[in-house]
Parts: structure tokens; sequence; C-alpha cells
């Protein structure tokens, strides 16, 4: 989630959306998060890197539609058009223009509650990248289901490939139009139609509800030793993530247990802020992530200070999957470069850039990538994700035991 903005010219804070991953029924990881801000207004006076940019051409081919074309379509139709199609000629799906009813909307769904389904996709290519279109070279893919939410008591898992909506293919479509017809208010019905592995396609159907992800969810386990482990689940880097996870670790230092497991599996990302402050939870001092721009200038962000569990006696295992993205990814990284905490499961998603949201003057909005970022060790996740030191294989079957935790809760005995 995102933080809630209002107005316009507002300052942004930079964010790693959710996965790149539009929330169904939406909210953004991996924004989705304080690296700076970043003045959204817009110049009047458009100039490129060498100057004035000549738009005479554009000109041209607008007046020529508006008086020869036999469609009905508004001025301001053709300039949206004109400005989603610039912003989609980058070809990265992290970028896109908003309008301002899509940034309506887009602030809704970054409150922390949304009326949907409650799945996280992304759009990948099938050797895994990133791409645009969806098609057969171009997958819509479920990142991870909410816990509690509709899609997850249906049946919905990481890796489902949606091919279909309400029985239309998603071919065609962008991330955002396909997101869109998933959507839906509270109480009614959308058939999705699912590929898993080699499985033949496979109809859910999902009774739409309003969706409230809890950010932390802390319980006591125990070694099989009896020794006391404190564990606590991150599902997102909301705006309330970091105060919340403060607040549970706080009762597990209270408590005197040395012995502590965060749970980032299925987290696709948010608010760089709210990683910051949880890595420095754990990391007394030094570098958490860096940031690397287009001029390939690099920033450090170091750790800010007073954290719980920054005494090396504290040991500290983190769990991460598949679906742990951007944020997750930074914080683990940070973790593990620093030497803080050993890593167990499945390599991560492998989203290594970091966008920002600019307010335009009418009240749309421009979501553009603006740097990658970069563990403390100077590593690049971007496509290929964080390896685990110990790799574990999730359990294949409902209900069956939790190898990863398990493989966390010996490694702490």
């Amino acid at each position: 989630m995102q933080q809630r903005f209002v107005g316009t010219n507002n300052k942004r804070p930079l964010f790693v959306t959710r996965a790149g991953a539009l929330l169904l029924a939406i909210t953004l990881a991996v924004g989705v998060y304080t690296l700076g801000y970043n003045n959204g207004s817009a110049s009047s006076t458009p100039a490129g890197a060498s100057g004035a940019i000549d738009l005479s051409r554009f000109n041209e081919v607008l007046d020529l539609v508006e008086q020869r074309h036999v469609g009905d379509e508004t001025e301001q139709q053709l300039i949206d058009g004109a400005i989603r199609g610039l912003v989609e000629s980058l070809n990265d799906p992290y970028s896109q223009y908003l309008t301002s009813e899509e940034m309506e909307v887009m602030i809704g769904d970054l409150s922390g509650s949304f009326e949907g389904i409650g799945a996280v996709i992304e759009s990948r290519s099938p050797a895994g990248d990133s791409c645009t279109a969806i098609g057969p070279d171009c997958y819509l893919l479920v990142v991870s289901p909410i816990d509690g939410s509709p899609a997850k008591a249906a049946g919905i898992i990481s890796g489902d490939r949606v091919t279909a909506v309400d029985g239309v293919s998603v071919d065609g479509e962008t991330l955002d139009s396909a997101v869109r017809k998933v959507r839906g208010a509270k109480g009614t019905t959308v058939v999705i139609t699912v590929v898993r592995g080699e499985d033949a396609p496979k109809d859910i159907s999902i009774i739409r509800d309003v969706i409230v992800v809890p950010a932390v969810e802390p319980k006591q386990l125990s070694t099989t030793a009896g020794d006391p482990v404190g564990y606590i689940r991150l599902a997102e880097f909301s705006e309330v993530a970091s105060e919340q996870f403060r607040t549970a670790l706080q009762k597990v230092i209270d408590a005197d247990t040395t012995r502590i497991i965060l749970d980032l599996r299925d987290n696709p990302g948010g608010y760089l802020s709210a990683a910051l402050s949880i890595a420095s939870e754990f990391i007394g001092d030094g570098v958490v992530y860096m940031e690397e721009t287009s001029n390939g200038k690099r920033t450090e962000t170091r750790a800010s200070g007073g954290g719980l569990a920054t005494d090396p006696s504290i040991k500290l295992v983190v769990l991460i999957n598949k679906g742990s993205a951007s944020a997750s990814e930074i914080l683990a990284g940070a973790l593990q470069d620093r030497g803080r905490a050993e890593l167990v499961g499945e390599t991560s998603f492998g989203k290594g850039v970091v966008q920002t949201f600019i307010d335009l003057s009418d009240g749309s909005g421009l979501k553009l990538t603006i740097a990658k970022w970069l563990t403390p060790n100077g590593t690049w996740v971007h496509k290929v994700g964080i390896a685990p030191d110990y790799p574990v294989a999730p359990a294949t079957t409902q209900g069956a035991d939790d190898l990863v935790l398990t493989k966390a809760l010996d490694l702490l005995r």
C-alpha cells in the first residue's frame, strides 16, 4: 500500500511497488514507502536533455485526427492516450500514466482497504522477465493471495497463471486493464480461469469482498528443545507496518526472547521508509541499501538507529519465497549482507527498481521508475532475486507441515 495522496503538486515519498504488481482490486507493493521526496509539479515548457522538444509533428497529427477521424473521441481522451503511449514506450511495466479518475481509484486502493478478490498479480514472460501486453509471451501471474482473502479461500495460489476473466481471454490486455476486469463491488462474483503448472485450465468462482490487510501477525513459537521463539509475519510494508512491527517486536524483547523469526513470504513490498525502519530494528548502523540513478550515481541509505534488536545475541532467521518482492527484498538483502540474519526458503521475486508518484496539474499522475536499488554489498537483484542461505521448497499439499518454518526453528535451537 502507498501513502494516501491528496491535492496537486504534493511531494511524494519514493516507493517500491508491490512487485510491480497491482493488487487485484488493487494495491501496489512492490508500492508501494523516506528515501527523499520528488516535487510533482509539471513543467509548462517541454524540454529535453538538449533543449526544447519540437512538438510540431504531434500537433500536426492531433489536428488531423480531430479534423478527419470519424470517431467521437474527445480532445482530452486523445491527449490521455498520447501521454499513456509515451510512458508505455519506455517498455517499463512499473511506470504508468494515470488519469485523474485512475488516480482517485489508486488513492482509494492505497488507503489499506479495497474491494476485490485480494491477490497480488504481475506480468511476466515465460523466461521470468517483466512484460507489458498479456499474451503467449507475457503471462498474468499471481504473486500471492492475501491471507484471509476470497482469492485464498477459493484456492488461488502463488504461481497461478490467469488466462481469462468471466470467460473472456486476457490476451491483449495490459496488467492494469486485466486487473480492472477483476475488480468489482463487494458481493459480486467473478470467474477467474487459471492454469497451474501443466494442468488444464480451471475456472474458479470468487465472490468479491472488502479486503483489509493486517500488516503484522505475531505469535509465540518454540524450538523442539522448548526454547521460546518470537514469530512475526509481515504481510506488507504499509503506512502502519513499521509502527505495528515495533510494537510486536517490543513484546518479544520484553519477554526476554532472544530468538526471532521474521516471515516475509508472499510479502509483495511497500514503502521504502517502512523497510528502512524495520531493518533498523536489527541493524544498528551502516548501510541498509543503495540507490543508483540513471547517471550511475550511487547514494547510500543508512540505518536510522534506535533499534530494539540490534544486540547480536538476538538470533534472527528470515523466511522468503518467490512472492517476497521489492521492499521485502530490500529488508532481506540488508539483513543477509550485513550478517544479521540467515535466510530460509526460496529465491525471492527479483524487483530491484524504485518508483515515485508525481502529481500533474489536472489531477492526473505519473508513476515513474527513477532508480535502481542495491543491497549493501552492491548487488542488484532485479530479475534474479535473493538466494536463501538455506534453500527449502515449500510444501506442495494443503495442510502439510511448513517445512520452511521447521527449518528456521531448527536453526534457532
